[in-house]
């Protein structure tokens, strides 16, 4: 999740079930997929028709969130496209990064390396500029454009689809739904802080007071990834405050607030993949209280990537950001958004929803040349 379209539901769904849980086990048998794919695709790339694929994810697969989306991207290029694919999951040992990127830079058997840029950003552009007949993609990334001739970036504009998560949220806790209480208190939980999450921060915030300029945001750092018992008892302290719906953007530790909003029959907006849709048909009680999900559609970019490498018609050297108009955003719409969250509800999000296509609401933005003063400005002004 961090910075540096095509749904496909059934897919998505699918393609989950491989990565449903975080064991070693079934982390081995997402990587013999991976090489499946790549066997069947050496033979189309003797034939000269398909390039290849080849994803390093600097995190953990299974987190049924940011990482599982780029893994089912990948998936759907070897299996709609028929283009060889691998997975090499190396994790967040940042001693691995480098040689993992120099060594497959220098077998050359993938013509385009994959990853995450925005904890990785810095090594990626080493190496790419240290192997410039190579292609390389970093999503959740910037880059000084023009600068990497071999490198091409994908970043994300999540303030959009966390804005509408803010609406949502204001919206919840203002109603009668079964676990709303009559405190207008949303809560936001981050991984750690980072550019990105803030981005999402400020984003939730200003959909928020779009609805109330006096509502209360709790804000809460778990301080990991990876650490689902953390995450849990970071989003246990928030609902014990008031708090009846939480957005965390945490990866997989966020799987730690999903399990306290189930036990403790409270509301929360999934993030990154449609979350409730991954639980759905294993955990309903899970599944029930996750009202929507904020996408951050990599996978589908990653789809797009390879169809233009496919036509030759990627932007090497730039950069693009991808938000709700072009597919890289978005509010999940599913079974349980429609089943649990009011019509009227919806009507306005789905009103909000358009004024951001139409360009009529600016969405305040951590990134860039964002005014922090500014950005720390919004955030204070809805503290506790």
């Amino acid at each position: 999740m961090k910075k540096s379209g095509m749904k496909a539901a059934a897919l998505l769904l699918a393609a989950a079930m491989l990565t449903a849980c975080a064991s070693s086990a079934e982390k081995a048998d997402t990587k013999g997929a991976g090489e499946n794919q790549a066997q069947s695709g050496e033979e189309q790339k003797a034939e000269g028709s398909k390039p290849s694929f080849v994803f390093v994810c600097t995190g953990q697969l299974g987190d049924k969130s940011f990482n599982d989306s780029a893994y089912n991207g990948i998936m759907e290029i070897a299996d709609s496209l028929g283009c060889e694919t691998k997975v090499i999951e190396i994790g967040r040992d940042q001693t691995k990064w480098e040689p993992t990127f120099q060594d497959l830079a220098e077998e050359g058997k993938y013509d385009v390396i994959i990853s995450n840029g925005s904890s990785s950003a810095e090594v990626i552009e080493q190496v790419a500029e240290e192997f410039p007949d190579q292609k390389f993609v970093m999503f959740d990334a910037t880059m000084e454009e023009d600068k990497y001739p071999n490198l091409y970036a994908i970043s994300y504009k999540q303030n959009e689809g966390s804005y509408l998560a803010g609406v949502l949220a204001a919206l919840v806790t203002e109603s009668d739904m079964e676990y709303a209480n009559a405190d207008k208190k949303i809560g936001f939980v981050g991984g750690s802080e980072h550019p990105i999450i803030t981005d999402f921060l400020v984003g939730y915030i200003a959909g928020a007071k779009s609805v109330d300029e006096d509502i209360k945001v709790y804000v809460s750092y778990i301080g990991s990834w990876d650490d689902t018992a953390k995450g849990k008892e970071t989003a246990i302290a928030q609902y014990n405050q008031g708090v009846d719906i939480i957005f965390p953007a945490a990866e997989q530790a966020g799987l730690g607030c999903v399990e306290a909003a189930a036990e403790m029959n409270k509301y929360i907006i999934g993030v990154d993949s449609d979350q409730a849709m991954l639980f759905s048909g294993t955990d309903e009680a899970k599944a029930n209280v996750i009202l929507t999900s904020v996408l951050k559609e990599v996978g589908n970019s990653l789809v797009r990537m390879a169809n233009m490498e496919m036509e030759g018609t990627v932007p090497y050297g730039r950069y693009e950001e991808l938000g709700l108009k072009e597919g890289g955003a978005g509010l999940a719409v599913n079974e349980y958004y429609e089943k649990n969250v009011p019509e009227d509800i919806r009507a306005v999000i789905d009103e909000k929803k358009q004024e951001v296509l139409d360009g009529k609401v600016e969405i305040p933005t951590a990134l860039g040349d964002a005014d922090q003063n500014e950005v720390q400005a919004l955030i204070d002004s809805v503290a506790p």
